[in-house]
């Protein structure tokens, strides 16, 4: 009877043991679907629609991506969270999500670096600011002496309270003490297009997602919030060299899976996407939107997530910044 025992334990250990592999060597058998707390139109959306396509490619399997707005992006942060830990949810989001949003938000979304599992970086992108082309200044320091002759006067667009757009706009009017209304929109999109209109006056974006608007005559772009010039963009000054020596702000991204998806499929998936992060075309492409790509372990983002949510929790309490 203890010899039969002791086959069944032998059993389910060897279950136990082998079932990880297994389970990599078998995935994925089925689409992927990669949640972002984003519209259509946006630069986290197009990011996310580029490494779709080719890690659909290097999975067998496509990859399809899952428009999620609203709440700041604590909407595609709960999809995220309540879906099955099998690999086939994945999310790609931004520092604002990740990071942020656990400090302010009043939904039940809180500690998300210890409540997700990190499959890795994806890039970080230099921010700018971009105002109406019908406004009338050209540099930063005539936007801000603009906004310092009328305080209260003008409106600024964001990404959704507590994004990275939200968050670098609310440092800048810190920095330059200038006092100007927020605006939060559900994603880049549809803040670019009242912006774009003239309905607000300003909008720290990723720098790929404006510039399109701005070569189209739409919009202009004043600074970069980057403490250098963009290679790419060696003609768009930086706030630093426009008189704010301590204004330095970068936005990241990167990929995650519910909290628990065996450690062999996230690998899978690690390694599927820093592939198509270290493909030239794909480098090429990611960079003319406006991130540079960094490859990264599961691991190291992990670390990187947390020290990040520490940073950015410390300013959200000093600027007191909180969710609708």
């Amino acid at each position: 009877m203890k010899l039969k025992k002791m086959g069944v334990f032998l059993a389910l250990l060897g279950g136990a043991i082998f079932s990880q592999p297994l389970l990599a060597q078998d995935f994925p058998n089925k689409p992927i679907r990669m949640v972002i707390g984003f519209p259509p139109g946006g630069g986290i959306d197009q990011l996310a629609r580029l490494l779709a396509q080719d890690m659909s490619s290097q999975l067998g399997q496509n990859v399809i991506v899952d428009n999620k707005p609203g709440a700041g992006t604590a909407i595609a942060s709960a999809e995220i969270m309540r879906s099955p830990n099998d690999g086939y949810t994945i999310g790609l989001g931004n520092v604002g999500q990740f990071s942020v949003l656990e400090h302010i938000s009043k939904q039940p979304i809180v500690d998300l670096p210890n409540k997700l599992a990190p499959i890795g970086q994806v890039g970080y992108a230099p921010l700018a600011l971009f105002v109406p082309a019908t406004l009338n200044v050209n540099s930063a320091a005539e936007y801000l002496s603009l906004l310092k002759s009328q305080p209260d006067a003008f409106s600024y667009a964001s990404g959704g309270n507590g994004q990275i757009t939200h968050l670098a706009f609310e440092m800048l009017k810190s920095e330059a003490q200038v006092k100007i209304q927020h605006i939060p929109y559900k994603g880049s999109g549809p803040a670019l297009i009242d912006l774009m209109a003239g309905r607000v006056v300003g909008m720290i974006d990723a720098l790929g997602a404006g510039m399109p608007h701005v070569r189209s005559g739409k919009l202009k772009v004043l600074a970069l919030t980057a403490a250098e010039r963009a290679p790419e963009f060696q003609s768009i000054p930086t706030f630093r060299e426009s008189g704010l020596k301590n204004y330095v702000v970068t936005g990241w991204q990167g990929m995650v899976a519910p909290l628990a998806t065996p450690p062999a499929i996230v690998q899978r998936l690690n390694r599927a996407l820093n592939d198509s992060l270290n493909k030239k075309e794909v480098r090429e492409k990611m960079i003319g939107l406006g991130y540079y790509p960094t490859p990264s372990t599961a691991d190291q983002f992990g670390l990187f997530m947390k020290a990040e949510s520490v940073r950015w929790g410390a300013l959200s309490k000093e600027l007191k910044i909180e969710a609708d």
